[in-house]
């Protein structure tokens, strides 16, 4: 991946660094030179977490965390919130694997009717025959309710691995 860089900001950036110094009478070289090092590394910095997944964040803060030599209480709850969060961000991962594998079997499909089985909430298993090209034709988009759009933005936050289908004998 090549990154690209806003190189008028990173020198923005180092200016407002040496415009916090004391006067202009310090070693002005040196300190830009050190403004502009610092400048371009927070700019990789920022690169390099943007290609970063949740779960990749949250594994790296655990380990600073769990580099450090010290512990407070406040270290612990920190501690003990990071492996929660970073555990629900591993199952997310897996649930988007898991629901890309289940539209490109569904998309394998094209416009031909398919059966799915799926286990229920209540533990019961589902069979049901649906066409995925008709998909398309039971969402709204633009043409739904407010509420609607809200509903179904919050359902992909929530359950990012749910597929919503219709059964075509229904």
């Amino acid at each position: 991946m090549t990154a690209t860089y806003d190189r008028r900001q990173i020198m923005l950036r180092a200016w407002e660094l040496v415009k916090r110094l004391n006067g202009w009478e310090t070693r002005l070289a040196f300190e830009l030179r050190r403004a502009l090092w610092r400048a371009w590394s927070e700019a990789k910095e920022a690169v390099r977490k943007a290609g970063m997944s949740e779960a990749d964040r949250l594994r790296e803060s655990l380990s600073l965390m769990e580099n450090k030599d010290r512990w407070s209480r406040a270290d612990y709850t920190k501690a003990e919130k990071l492996r929660a969060d970073l555990r629900t961000a591993e199952n997310h991962e897996k649930a988007e694997t898991a629901y890309a594998e289940k539209r490109a079997l569904i998309a394998a499909a094209a416009g031909r009717f398919c059966s799915v089985t799926f286990t229920k909430k209540d533990g019961t298993e589902r069979t049901i025959r649906m066409q995925p090209a008709t998909l398309k034709g039971h969402l709204r988009g633009k043409d739904a309710s407010e509420a609607g759009r809200k509903a179904t933005l919050t359902r992909a936050r929530r359950h990012p691995h749910l597929l919503p289908v219709w059964d075509a004998e229904a």
